[in-house]
C-alpha cells in the first residue's frame, strides 16, 4: 500500500483490520500510528507479540471498546501462516486494529508476498518536503529548512530533536528562530554524523569553497575516515556534474544522462563552478589518485590533500 493510499483511508476513516509498517522513517510512521489510534478511539497499546493478545481477541465481547495494538518485530508471527488469514480479514480481532511494525523484512519471503498489499514503507522524505515540516514546527525559512534537513541526513526523528534545540536556543538568547538557526550552524550546535561531514566536504569541493573544504577535511581527519570512501563520492559527483554540463539544455536531461531528476538538480547547482575541461581533468586526477592508493604509489593520509590541491 502506497503512503497516499493510507492517507486516503485515514481521511475517509475506513480502517482495515491489519496494517504492516516498515522503513527507517520512524517519526513519520509514529504520526500515522497515532492517527489510526485516534480513529479507533483508543490510545495505541504497545504489545510484545501477536501471540500475547490472540486469545484475548478471540474471547472479546462485542461490547468491549475497540483497541489499536502496535506490535514491533514479532519474528514468531512470520512463521505462523495458519493464522495469517484470520488477522488479515479481521475474523479474530473484530473492530480492533493491529499494526505490525518490522525494522527489516526479506521481500522474498512467503510472509512478504502474501501480505504485499498491506505493507506501507516509510522511506526518508526529500529535503524539500521536510523543509515544509520544519517550517510548520519552528517557522524556519523553507530554503534554510532544506539545508537543515540535509544536515540531519533527512531523518525526521533527528530533525525534531534539533528543532527543539533551536527553540530552546532562541528562548535563551532572546532572538528569533532564523537568528537561532544561524547561531546553531556557526557554533556547530546541530549534531552532524561523520558521514554527514563527508557529504558537506563533497558539497564544499564541488562548489569550490576552498576554506570550508579544508576546514571540513580537518574534521574528518580527526575521526580517521577512509579516504577511499571520500574519493568514491568525489568521483560520482564530478562525473554527474560533467554529464549534466555536457548534456546542455532541455527537459529530458535525466533520460540522456541516466541520472535521477534529484541528481540532475544537485549537479546543476554544483557544476557551475567548474568548466567542462576542469571537470574532465578533475575526474582523471581522482581516478589516478584512487589507483595510486590501491597500488601503493600514493600514501592514503596524503591523498585527499593532493586531490583538493589539484581541484581547488
Amino acid at each position: 500500500m502506497q503512503l497516499h493510499e493510507l492517507k486516503e483511508q485515514l481521511v475517509k476513516k475506513k480502517l482495515q483490520p491489519l496494517y504492516i509498517f516498515t522503513g527507517e522513517e520512524v517519526a513519520i510512521m509514529n504520526i500515522y500510528i497515532d492517527k489510526i489510534a485516534k480513529i479507533v478511539g483508543s490510545p495505541a497499546k504497545r504489545m510484545d507479540s501477536v501471540g500475547s493478545i490472540f486469545g484475548k481477541l478471540q474471547n472479546q465481547s462485542f461490547i468491549n471498546k475497540p483497541s489499536c495494538y502496535v506490535i514491533r518485530d514479532d519474528k514468531d508471527y512470520l512463521a505462523q501462516d495458519k493464522i495469517w488469514d484470520s488477522l488479515n480479514t479481521g475474523a479474530v480481532q473484530g473492530k480492533n486494529t493491529i499494526i505490525l511494525v518490522y525494522t527489516n523484512l526479506d521481500k522474498r519471503s512467503k510472509f512478504y508476498k502474501q501480505h504485499n498489499e498491506m505493507f506501507t514503507e516509510f522511506e526518508k522524505l526529500i529535503p524539500e518536503v521536510l523543509a515544509k515540516y520544519i517550517k510548520k514546527e519552528i517557522g524556519l525559512d523553507v530554503k534554510k529548512g532544506v539545508q537543515f534537513a540535509e544536515l540531519c541526513d533527512c531523518n525526521y526523528s533527528r530533525i525534531l530533536l534539533e528543532c527543539d534545540k533551536i527553540k530552546h536556543l532562541a528562548a535563551a538568547r532572546k532572538c528569533d528562530i532564523e537568528v537561532a538557526y544561524a547561531i546553531a550552524i556557526k557554533e556547530k550546535l546541530i549534531h552532524v554524523e561523520p558521514k554527514d561531514v563527508i557529504f558537506e566536504l563533497i558539497d564544499a569541493v564541488c562548489k569550490r569553497e576552498i576554506t570550508r573544504s579544508y576546514k571540513l577535511l580537518e574534521e574528518l581527519m580527526t575521526i580517521n575516515e577512509s579516504p577511499l570512501g571520500i574519493i568514491s563520492l568525489l568521483y560520482t559527483n564530478f562525473k554527474s556534474m560533467l554529464l549534466v554540463q555536457s548534456a546542455g539544455a532541455g527537459a529530458d536531461i535525466s533520460k540522456r544522462t541516466g541520472l535521477t531528476p534529484w541528481q540532475v538538480k544537485l549537479a546543476k547547482e554544483k557544476g557551475v563552478h567548474y568548466s567542462m575541461d576542469e571537470l574532465v581533468r578533475s575526474i582523471r586526477t581522482i581516478r589516478e589518485t584512487e589507483k595510486g592508493i590501491k597500488t601503493g604509489a600514493i600514501e592514503q593520509n596524503m591523498s585527499i590533500e593532493f586531490i583538493l590541491a589539484s581541484l581547488l
